[in-house]
């Protein structure tokens, strides 16, 4: 029950995420009990919209309408909007499916470069994607491609959903015989929405295998548009790294051309391997990409540049960023006493890989070195040969563990060099209430808000993180006002409930659909 004292907002944020986890019934008696006692103007067109689609998805579609339209136009959010006309638009107005005829919409993922667990960007969000959907109400199937010798769709833990292994051999691996099985694993599902994940070039594969289904393409990095490493990073002669604005879809000749001169030196091995399975270089390849991406329903991008980048070449181009599982960051601690500590700033990432910067961080760790010593850099990863004195290596670190190490820090650091999609512990940084400092490049940009939730530097250049990351370590307040301004953008902006809410809601419509008879 809710007490009339109680924080109505918090309990209004803690029913949400109850829906969203998958326990609608819950849900149902928390929003019921919530709406006798809300009285701010401007909570209750929220908490009414979120009864209503749990009432939706619980077959209640009459009583979810009513609700919908109880809320008045202007008050009206995207998703209520959506809700209501997709409801409207399928039954009609005087056909809606009485109490106890819910039929949950079908969604399918599709990945072909999918294992778990990950740590990478993109298959975590597939996880969560599927997850989360089904806790929402829809009806989710997760098929996965399992190939042995690529070390793709090894799946050591269980997936909290419906997910479906599809098993290839070397005689079958090729992309006839790949097309052949998404698709009948799909005929069989005949699922309402098709959205494709975890692939970089062969993507036109599995949207040719979703041929008359409604499909996503949902872009984790800039797959599809740079061949060559996802990044678009290209070296200069001096071995210094230089961004290209180019894109295969716009400038396909270009594009494998740089895969000619650089796929050996600048692609991994996965990589490599998938530009051959789908045949990329051929001029059948450049016009299967168009046709696919022509063909989408849309693409998921992470941040705005890359969907503008997408946007002249598909029906419609959405700016969707990675959701994040509040439940990892379930509030804001204070950092350790500083009076038995050194200054911790953290780096989250793999030392070795170069894209990532850390040997930018090293220069300017050393730099800042020079000046104070109050100060100590905690790397996930393990001990090297090196031995400065302000380094910490602290192993890796699993999703569990990773929030609680980023809180016991004073700031992160992100000095990549590439044009990376998003920044996960960028993101998780701001969940945890500490302040970032990140390279002004890719979708970093649009992540850190430049002196509201963290600073900007120069890719590449550690004189100008080490300033920025000086000018962090001198101002406790400035940390802390950072960090309050980050924890609110995730929560608004980041979160799952907040994805749902304001993407996937409104594009994908209500869980529930109209029942077959």
């Amino acid at each position: 029950m809710v007490a009339a004292t109680l924080d109505v907002a918090a309990t209004l944020d803690i029913a949400t995420r109850t829906a969203l986890q998958g326990d609608l019934l819950q849900a149902r008696e928390m929003f019921l009990e919530l709406l006798s006692h809300l009285s701010d103007p401007d909570q209750i067109p929220r908490a009414t919209s979120n009864f209503a689609a749990i009432e939706a998805a619980l077959g209640h579609t009459e009583h979810a309408v009513q609700h919908w339209e109880s809320i008045p136009l202007e008050q009206r959010t995207a998703s209520a909007r959506a809700n209501l006309d997709c409801l409207k638009g399928v039954f009609g107005e005087h056909s809606l499916p009485s109490r106890g005829d819910s039929n949950p919409q079908r969604i399918a993922i599709l990945s072909l470069l999918f294992s778990w667990p990950s740590t990478g960007g993109g298959t975590v969000h597939t996880k969560e994607l599927a997850e989360f959907l089904a806790g929402a109400g829809y009806s989710v199937r997760h098929l996965y491609a399992r190939y042995e010798p690529w070390d793709v769709g090894c799946v050591q833990d269980p997936l909290p959903y419906d997910s479906r292994q599809l098993r290839f051999q070397a005689a079958d691996w090729n992309e006839t015989a790949i097309i052949d099985r998404f698709r009948n694993e799909l005929s069989q599902y005949q699922p309402d929405w098709v959205i494709v994940t975890d692939s970089w070039n062969s993507k036109p594969l599995l949207v040719e295998a979703a041929e008359g289904f409604r499909t996503l393409i949902r872009i984790a990095a800039q797959e599809c548009l740079c061949p060559l490493n996802n990044v678009r990073m290209l070296m200069n002669t001096e071995g210094s790294p230089q961004q290209c604005s180019l894109t295969q879809l716009a400038d396909p000749q270009a594009c494998q051309s740089c895969v000619v001169q650089n796929g050996r030196r600048l692609s991994g091995a996965l990589h490599q391997a998938e530009r051959e399975l789908c045949g990329f270089g051929t001029e059948e390849y450049a016009q299967r990409i168009r046709q696919a991406f022509a063909r989408a329903e849309g693409v998921l991008a992470v941040n705005p540049a890359i969907a503008e980048s997408f946007r002249p070449h598909t029906q419609a181009a959405y700016v969707v960023p990675s959701g994040f599982d509040v439940r990892r960051f379930p509030d804001v601690a204070p950092p350790p006493d500083l009076a038995e500590r050194k200054l911790r700033i953290l780096f989250a990432g793999l030392t070795h890989e170069f894209m990532k910067g850390f040997h930018v961080l090293r220069d300017a760790a050393r730099l800042l070195w020079s000046q104070r010593q109050d100060f100590e850099v905690c790397v996930t990863g393990e001990p090297d040969d090196s031995h400065e004195p302000w380094l910490r290596p602290v192993g890796w670190q699993s999703q569990e563990q990773l929030p609680e190490l980023i809180s016991a820090c004073d700031l992160l650091v992100f000095p990549t060099i590439a044009q990376e999609g998003l920044g996960r512990t960028a993101v998780e940084a701001m969940a945890c209430g500490r302040p970032v400092v990140a390279s002004r490049i890719g979708g970093l940009n649009w992540v850190v808000e430049d002196g509201v939730t963290g600073l900007l530097c120069t890719p590449g250049s550690a004189e100008d993180l080490a300033a920025k990351c000086a000018q962090l370590l001198d101002n406790p307040a400035l940390r802390q006002q950072f960090g309050a301004a980050g924890r609110s953008k995730f929560e608004r902006e980041f979160t799952w409930q907040a994805s749902l809410e304001q993407h996937y809601l409104p594009l994908l419509g209500p869980p529930v659909r109209a029942a077959v008879s």
